[in-house]
């Protein structure tokens, strides 16, 4: 996996939005420019709205339910092939439990981006809609169903 090679908080101006840029080193390769086939290294960036501790793809849930909305906070680095194991039990929904195992990114993304992508797979339900803010994904019922209970939103 990564290492952090540089963590930096920025503050965008004219609006008070704080930033934080994380430099990671990712692997390395042999150079195009150097005739003895040294390496060199490959680092990636990610900007994310909360600084980017650890690297360990990690799903927190902050709003378990049973409530009509339930929230869950995606940390870390997502790296290609990952998994979110998902278990949303729906009150009087006629499409029973949903469960997804499924995220592939084709490389490895970053926290907001994964929030995003988890948001469009959800949405893809009938009676649920998923909004990503950030690093958030907020789950919401939609009729017939009156709530919902995070069971499981774990990486695997």
């Amino acid at each position: 996996m990564a290492n952090i090679v540089s963590d930096t908080q920025w503050h965008g101006n004219p609006r008070p939005i704080t930033s934080y840029v994380t430099t990671v080193y990712d692997t390395s390769v042999a150079s195009p420019y150097y005739a003895d086939g040294r390496n060199v290294p490959v680092h990636e960036t990610y900007n994310t709205p909360v600084p980017l501790a650890d690297l360990v793809p990690k799903a927190t849930v902050l709003v378990p339910g049973p409530a009509p909305l339930v929230e869950v906070q995606i940390d870390g680095l997502w790296p290609d092939f990952s998994g979110v194991d998902i278990n949303i039990t729906r009150t009087n929904g006629v499409n029973g439990d949903y469960i997804d195992t499924l995220f592939h990114t084709g490389e490895t993304v970053g926290p907001v981006f994964t929030a995003e992508a988890l948001a469009a797979i959800i949405n893809e339900e009938d009676d649920l809609t998923a909004t990503s803010d950030g690093q958030k994904i907020i789950i919401s019922a939609l009729a017939p169903v009156t709530s919902l209970t995070i069971v499981t939103f774990a990486a695997v």
